[in-house]
């Protein structure tokens, strides 16, 4: 049986925003303002192309989108390794929110200041998403959601935090905010007691936010428009409130969205071609209140935008900024069409060969864009030709040049002035060094691989640059390994099932060979039999799901004709089983302890079940967010659909309670007694 393994944090698309000056939040033009000085000549339009005019940059430093992974900020190195945290949101009935948009904030907890960090992606099959705390030792707040709903995290004290987080929607929320309107249109920023950043909220599901676990205190909302990723005290709010949590009952707010204008246009060369991805900035009174991109037929679209005058910044890669007044009415639409003129480009070319005087195949140059010291911008990936040459156009500026062929890569800084070529001439690639090593462990080695790292700086191997990443390798079955490694400091990263890489670091001179050693730990095993209860027979086909310490499901199987079953390797930790025959009652095991290299034998004796099925009436309750529990069961739930109806089948035969849930409170019970085979109906009556 094959164990399947975790999705990696690379499984899911996911950017990030950095920040690290609170003084940005309060006031980010001014900010950028004072740090670029900008001439007396043509000091308007250079103004706001501070603002606009560097899309990458405008990110950065305003925090108005996530930059993607692809763009890193190098900073200074961490004080410890990062730390993933793997949250896994489940609906009313316990099935995963799959394919969701999901995101992250991330600032220190107080008294610290001065750091936040945003992370946006999609939840994967089983409802997962990870977030990444920068250090692990370094205590932290976090707020983590989907559409309709967020959920506060301490980590505070990272150490005593679980890898994994289950968000249930069932659970009692703290709050619950209602929008009346276009909720589409807003977005809500909270603001905890004790910090001075405003965190966007996850977008409104159904006109509906719940946020759950938020710590006791009085925190600040506000309601602003969707187009502004981030919020700070200079914007004046479309709507503000106070959450004052006392860990009690829910608090319920309400929103009234106050009539908006929008904003449309298409932005276009001057041959009328869509410009895709272009950045558009609304701006006012030298604040900017709102941004978006084209999408491929260069259209832009910006919602919820309050009465006013404004200006609109069009900017794109290669093309000059253009600056529009515009003037936003209440429940009407601006259009504008925009025509960019192309930026003037410069010419880079050169040669890739080796010191020996051969040339490489396979070649690759990876091109940087350096927007300040601590900032690169990826601007593209070239491909060597088997001359060993390469050449393209840039825009000016200042880029760094990385070439990489096989283990072998060679790093070049250079200057591209526009309308002038810059031939770089011969970049010699360095002989390379050689790593070989054995891997040793009961597990399959042959299902193992070995990711190589460059380390560049202090680049933290979990968490590397695009272009520090040099390429993987295969473990032959017998857990042998050689790899050709360029000749500077390199991690290799030995990817483990259900487990954190091990890293071994090493810095080779050309032409060295070096001998590496994994140690695997001592995984551990379950495996069991499942018979049927009247008969005592083996029951061949039942379904076998192994589910983590949250509830989420890692591996399954299937038994064997004679009723076995087993999962291996399996990494020490606390687990779950759940077991489901043909036509018999499904039976879970909780707390299903696997120590090193420990065997755990589990057993399963099987029922024919029964189904309860049943109704909920109401006169004036309104049906929603309802669901059914039995006996508190997160495996036997079921959703009341909209016409009050309800079905959970495989119940073990026997006296239970059948609970009736509103946003994790129990509305209902009754006490009912299962037969096998049998229906069981229930009805309840609501108000």
């Amino acid at each position: 049986m094959s164990l399947s393994c975790l999705s990696s944090l690379s499984s899911c698309s996911r950017r990030c925003i950095f920040t690290s000056v609170p003084e940005v939040a309060t006031d980010p033009f001014n900010w950028v303002k004072r740090r670029n000085e900008p001439s007396a000549e043509g000091k308007e339009e250079r103004r706001l192309k501070l603002v606009a005019g560097e899309p990458t940059m405008t990110r950065r430093w305003m925090g108005l989108v996530g930059l993607w992974l692809a763009t890193w900020a190098v900073a200074q190195p961490p004080a410890s390794a990062p730390f993933s945290l793997r949250c896994v949101f489940l609906a009313e009935d316990m099935t995963p929110l799959a394919q969701q948009p999901a995101s992250a904030e991330i600032i220190l907890a107080p008294p610290l200041q001065g750091a936040r960090m945003g992370m946006q992606g999609v939840t994967n099959a089983a409802g997962e998403f990870f977030v990444l705390l920068p250090e692990a030792t370094r205590p932290y707040w976090v707020l983590v959601g989907v559409p309709g709903a967020v959920f506060f995290v301490d980590a505070s004290q990272p150490q005593r935090l679980p890898s994994s987080l289950k968000c249930w929607l069932g659970e009692k929320p703290s709050a619950i905010c209602t929008a009346t309107g276009d909720a589409h249109k807003v977005a809500l920023f909270l603001r905890l007691q004790g910090t001075t950043w405003w965190l966007r909220l996850p977008p409104f599901k159904d006109n509906q936010l719940l946020l759950f676990r938020l710590p006791r205190g009085q925190h600040q909302l506000v309601v602003a428009s969707a187009a502004l990723p981030t919020y700070w005290d200079a914007l004046q709010p479309l709507q503000t409130d106070t959450l004052e949590v006392t860990g009690e009952t829910p608090l319920r707010l309400s929103f009234t969205i106050p009539p908006t204008g929008r904003v449309t246009g298409l932005v276009t060369t001057g041959q009328g071609q869509p410009i895709v991805n272009a950045s558009v900035l609304l701006e006012r009174d030298g604040v900017s209140v709102a941004t978006a991109f084209t999408d491929a037929q260069g259209r832009f679209e910006l919602e919820g935008i309050p009465e006013g005058t404004y200006r609109l910044m069009a900017s794109a890669p290669d093309y000059e900024s253009v600056l529009l007044p515009l003037q936003v009415r209440p429940e009407k639409e601006a259009h504008l069409r925009v025509s960019l003129s192309p930026q003037p480009l410069g010419l880079l070319r050169g040669r890739v060969i080796s010191k020996d005087g051969s040339l490489p195949q396979n070649g690759r140059l990876l091109i940087e864009r350096l927007l300040s010291p601590t900032l690169r911008q990826p601007s593209g990936v070239w491909v060597v030709q088997p001359d060993g040459r390469f050449e393209g156009k840039l825009r000016e500026g200042t880029y760094r040049l990385t070439v990489q062929v096989g283990g072998r890569r060679i790093l070049k800084e250079v200057r591209v002035v526009a309308h002038q070529v810059t031939d770089v001439g011969d970049l010699l690639l360095p002989p390379p060094a050689i790593v070989e090593g054995i891997v040793k462990g009961q597990f399959p080695l042959g299902d193992l691989r070995l990711r190589i790292v460059a380390l560049s700086g202090n680049d933290d191997p979990l968490q590397p640059q695009w272009v520090n990443i040099l390429g993987e390798v295969p473990i032959r079955s017998d857990g042998h390994f050689q790899v050709e490694v360029p000749a500077e400091p390199v991690a290799l990263l030995l990817q483990l099932p259900s487990s954190r890489p091990l890293v071994q670091r090493v810095h080779a001179r050309a032409g060295q060979r070096v001998w590496v050693q994994f140690i695997l730990p001592r995984f551990g095993g379950i495996e069991g039999q499942v018979v049927r209860a009247d008969t005592g027979r083996p029951v061949a086909g039942a379904i076998v799901t192994l589910l983590d310490e949250t509830g989420s499901p890692i591996a399954q199987t299937m038994t064997s004709p004679l009723g076995t079953y087993r999962f291996e390797p399996i990494a020490p930790g606390r687990y779950s089983l759940r077991c489901q025959g043909r036509g018999l009652a499904m039976s879970v095991r909780h707390e299903v302890w696997v120590g090193d290299g420990m065997k755990v034998p589990v057993d399963f004796v099987l029922t024919t079940g029964g189904s309860v099925v049943g109704s909920v009436r109401a006169s004036k309750t309104p049906l929603n967010r309802l669901y059914v529990m039995v006996d508190a069961d997160n495996n036997l739930v079921s959703t009341v659909t909209p016409d009050g109806r309800f079905r959970i089948d495989f119940i073990p035969p026997g006296r239970h309670i059948v609970m009736l849930f509103r946003l994790g409170e129990q509305v209902a019970a009754k006490e009912v007694v299962v037969k096998s085979g049998e229906e069981t109906e229930v009805v309840f009556d609501l108000p």
